[in-house]
């Protein structure tokens, strides 16, 4: 059983220290209140965890982010056997539209777009022929049960296996393709259309031109422009020469596995957010240079921008592996700095970009006032940019907020404009010079408890489990607190594989995800086992070594008492302090106890600490 717990009793010091901490506390807050300093609500808020910048400037460049809807007409032509050659679609000179799905940012407020070049201009090679051979396998079909072998049917399937084996010969032909870039919710809300037809018109437009372009072969890169888009948001272009391997990037595009609801038009133009880690820095043939990234990388994230934690673009999506693993590669900002230049392109930011970006670094800040001032810069922001309704809901929960917010009449104008710094300096250094010696005082008064705690449990606990926690009896193995000796394994219980028998049970091993687990720790004979530590520093902890040795026959009482109720096998009884009997003796408090107690019965103060030299009966 478990070494029995007495009810808590604090002494008179440790009271007084309860209470000064408690008054300290109050009057510490009480500061906060008068110095206009009040909690930042965060976790229920729009945009996550906006006091981490990396957050802050992702949600920042997020609106500047465009799905782009890239199609072509594309005719295949089909030799027959018997001769006839027919190209489909028939009697349709459009061809049959083949639609691509990419991603891109404006990087400037006219209307300059970022993206990959093969998103807007598809390579003509082998995805995109069985692209088409796919689409038209069902006309190919049809035409060949009538008009070739009426008695010998193709089903489509069967008509793609052909088609790519090359059994039925055949030659493509692509029309010139056209782009559509459409805004995301993160600039227009939550939109109520049903298709791409009823969109507003100001969430979509058509390419126009290509500023500037790297083919896929190349760099990969492109700049395309829409009009009728002007002072859109923006992400800048950064130096991707000072990216470096293990360096974190956060890559927002519009994956094709994330469009699980085709019926949603919001949910199509709802962008995706994925972390990256770099993991080498090469080139290509050409020597353009590229970032090589670990992540969830997908196709649609094509063109889409990777940032570094200064909220740049360091890279643009470019290609993957089709292999197993995930390892995708990034064309360098260089290149698309390359272009830019080529494009003139003018990278300024536009009013909407800078009162966004103050607007959302003040909704973020912890300043007296904030709220306050994000509330009006919002409302501002929503009253000049109606089209921009992604702001509601911080312009809404910034209101909520500066209704608790304390404001501290407008100060004078002094001709010093870094007095407020100052001010603001010396707040913040009070409130945490506060903060330490209430953090000082409430570590006292535990160091006070615990003493109390050490002098009134002298007696020896069970050497089953002992300082253990847990509930044998219900089928839980009791884990050891911290330092504590080895714990008892009931030989029954089954260990988990992989994982360790003692301290916190950390994993011996690292499994490969969908891999097999790591093997069953080694049989052993049947009895009551206890987990040992290593006994040397050499030894450590692997998967065919799990320190599992079998009880002494000098620890007692295992495997169990099966006749004490309530006792597991396996774990020991208690012991026996000291005789029980003997008459009352008098305490230090004053109120009369029996000598092997460990806490007054009236009071509950602790036994009295016993001479070294006086021994009590086992």
């Amino acid at each position: 059983m478990f070494r029995e717990m007495a009810p808590l009793k604090i002494s008179k010091r440790a009271s007084w220290l309860f209470r000064l901490v408690f008054v300290v506390g109050i009057v510490f807050l009480m500061l906060m209140g008068m110095l206009g300093v009040t909690p930042v609500a965060r976790a229920d808020g729009p945009g996550g965890n906006v006091t981490d910048s990396f957050v802050r400037l992702v949600d920042i460049a997020k609106p500047a982010v465009v799905r782009i809807i890239t199609i072509l007409g594309g005719h295949l032509t089909v030799h027959f056997s018997n001769g006839q050659t027919v190209t489909f679609p028939q009697n349709n000179p459009g061809g049959y539209p083949l639609g691509l799905s990419g991603t891109g940012a404006f990087i400037s407020a006219h209307g300059e777009v970022l993206t990959a070049d093969h998103v807007i201009n598809p390579p003509h090679d082998s995805s995109l022929d069985q692209y088409l051979e796919q689409t038209a396998a069902q006309d190919v079909a049809t035409y060949y049960d009538s008009n070739v072998s009426p008695g010998s049917p193709l089903s489509a399937g069967q008509v793609t296996q052909e088609l790519a084996s090359g059994q039925l010969q055949s030659s493509t032909k692509y029309d010139a393709p056209t782009s559509e870039v459409y805004l995301s919710t993160d600039y227009t809300g939550q939109l109520n259309a049903t298709s791409p037809q009823n969109l507003p018109a100001y969430v979509h437009a058509q390419v126009d031109r290509i500023e500037a372009q790297s083919s896929f072969n190349d760099r990969d890169v492109a700049i395309i422009h829409v009009s009728n888009m002007n002072d859109m948001p923006i992400v800048p272009i950064g130096d991707s020469t000072t990216v470096q391997e293990q360096d974190e990037l956060r890559v927002i595009g519009f994956p094709g596995n994330g469009d699980v609801n085709m019926d949603n038009i919001s949910q199509l133009l709802t962008s995706s957010v994925n972390q990256v880690f770099v993991s080498s820095i090469k080139t290509t043939s050409s020597g353009a240079p590229l970032i090589q990234v670990g992540g969830n990388v997908e196709h649609g994230d094509s063109g889409g921008p990777a940032l570094n934690s200064s909220g740049q673009v360091v890279g643009i999506v470019s290609f993957g592996s089709s292999g197993p693993g995930n390892t995708s590669f990034l064309q360098a900002s260089a290149s698309a700095s390359r272009v830019a230049q080529q494009a003139s392109v003018n990278a300024t930011p536009g009013p909407f970009q800078k009162a966004w970006s103050e607007a959302f670094n003040d909704y973020a800040s912890t300043a007296a006032g904030h709220w306050h001032k994000a509330q009006q810069e919002f409302q501002k922001i929503a009253t000049q940019y109606p089209n921009f309704k992604a702001i509601a809901p911080y312009l809404t929960y910034a209101t909520q907020q500066a209704k608790n917010e304390k404001t501290s009449p407008s100060p004078t104008p002094t001709p010093t404009p870094n007095v407020s710094a100052q001010n603001n300096t010396q707040v913040k250094t009070w409130i945490i010079v506060g903060g330490i010696v209430v953090l000082l005082l409430v570590v006292l008064l535990i160091i006070v408890i615990a003493l109390q705690r050490r002098r009134g449990s002298s007696a020896p606990t069970s050497p089953g489990i002992p300082g253990s926690w847990g509930n044998a009896a219900n089928g839980t193995t009791p884990q050891p607190l911290s330092g504590s000796p080895p714990l008892v394994i009931p030989s029954n219980s089954q260990i988990p594989p992989g994982q360790g028998v003692y301290g916190s049970q950390q994993p011996d091993t690292l499994t490969a995800f969908g891999a097999p687990p790591p093997s069953p720790w080694p049989n052993q004979a049947p009895g009551q086992f206890i987990a040992t530590p290593p006994s040397t520093p050499s030894q450590t902890f692997s998967g065919d070594q799990t320190w599992l040795a079998p009880r002494s026959a000098s620890q007692p009482n295992l495997p169990g008492n099966p006749s004490v109720p309530g006792r597991p096998p396996g774990i020991a009884p208690p012991m026996n302090n000291a005789n029980n009997s003997g008459g009352l003796v008098a305490w230090p408090c004053g109120h009369m106890n029996r000598p092997i107690a460990r806490f007054c019965s009236v009071c509950g103060e602790p036994a009295p600490i016993r001479p070294a030299n006086r021994q009590y009966e086992q």
